[in-house]
């Protein structure tokens, strides 16, 4: 009896019903848990560096040394500048950094780490007896916020400071001179607005550094 094989050709298909943005979100969200523990590892290996560096460029940056030693001084009368700027830097040194949990937003991880420092509108530090001077005619020198927040603006009309010794002077070394259609404003290289200061200025000269801490942690 012959014997005969039989051979069938059997064929299927694979369909895909989702689309690629869909699955690469199914991607994401498997991923997204494991992700979120590794960055928060490696940004608490940092955190308390990242602070370290801010506290560190505020007490190095020109405008704190010339609060402490410099024109600043003189300009604001102020003979009690290390106490005053030990009191206001009590504010800053309550920075906090925090890591914040991964989102995602148009098929990409979304997330990173925050600092805060002090409330945005600087009513906080600025509501500190050290941020206003009182003169012995008792007028209030607000010279922190002229600093952080007036930019440019004339402060005092038909007044420039004189600066030499002088026993007359809170410092020792500065008056105000009375001069007609004279004015004073906070030193050009020193002037503050609410988004570009003194603080401002001095978080944003460690970016890199940050960004450097940040990425060591990760390897």
């Amino acid at each position: 009896m012959e014997e005969r094989s039989i051979m069938t050709n059997i064929r299927s298909s694979i369909f895909i019903t989702e689309n690629t943005q869909q699955i690469e979100r199914k991607i994401l969200n498997a991923l997204k848990k494991d992700v979120n523990k590794y960055l928060e590892k490696a940004f608490n290996k940092c955190k308390t560096r990242i602070v370290d560096l801010i506290t560190k460029a505020i007490i190095n940056s020109p405008e704190y040394n010339s609060l402490i030693y410099g024109d600043l001084k003189y300009e604001f009368g102020l003979p009690d500048s290390k106490s005053r700027l030990d009191n206001i830097l009590a504010f800053w040194q309550k920075i906090t950094a925090n890591y914040n949990a991964l989102t995602i937003q148009n098929n990409k991880f979304s997330g990173g780490f925050s600092i805060s420092m002090i409330d945005s509108s600087y009513a906080d530090v600025l509501s500190s007896s050290a941020s206003t001077f009182r003169t012995e005619k008792g007028t209030d020198l607000n010279w922190l916020e002229w600093l952080l927040l007036f930019g440019n603006k004339t402060i005092i009309r038909d007044y420039v400071v004189e600066f030499g010794p002088n026993p007359n002077s809170r410092t020792g070394m500065a008056v105000m001179k009375g001069v007609q259609r004279g004015k004073w404003s906070v030193p050009g290289e020193f002037v503050g607005t609410k988004n570009n200061n003194w603080i401002t200025r001095a978080i944003e000269s460690v970016d890199n550094d940050i960004n450097t801490l940040f990425k060591e942690a990760l390897k």
